[in-house]
């Protein structure tokens, strides 16, 4: 394979059950010249998100609505659409890490969020797509 296509922008899921941060992430991935694909805030609703617009990363928080947990929604994205996750969470401590691990995720983003960190995350997913295709 011989890469992504460089003229498109990274296409990214938000998958956040606070609406605030869910913007915030929004306005910070457009600001880096990504596209935003939705924004879910369960697995089913990132479910239905992916299968409408194939994203090529999602920004995935690791507590979600109703009980959810963003290892599910990882896990499927993973399995049945090789999209990879950057994890957001308040709680990165290595026992959540090794959890999450097996899904190879892209990046470990830790709240509260800081832009320089979201965004090396982003360009990390970047390259990595343009490499894969």
């Amino acid at each position: 394979m011989t890469g992504g296509d460089p003229q498109r922008p990274l296409r990214v899921l938000i998958v956040e059950d606070e609406a605030l941060i869910a913007f915030d992430l929004e306005a910070q991935i457009e600001e880096c010249g990504y596209e935003v694909t939705d924004i879910a805030h369960s697995v089913q609703t990132c479910q239905a998100a992916a299968r409408h617009v194939r994203p090529d990363v999602a920004l995935m928080d690791y507590r979600l609505k109703n009980g959810d947990n963003g290892r599910d929604a990882a896990t499927w994205l993973r399995e049945t659409l090789g999209v990879p996750c950057i994890f957001l969470s308040g709680n990165l401590d290595e026992a959540t890490r090794e959890l999450l691990a097996p899904l190879d995720p892209i990046a470990f983003v830790g709240k509260p969020l800081l832009p320089p960190a979201l965004r090396a995350a982003l360009k990390k997913a970047d390259e990595a797509r343009l490499a894969n295709g």
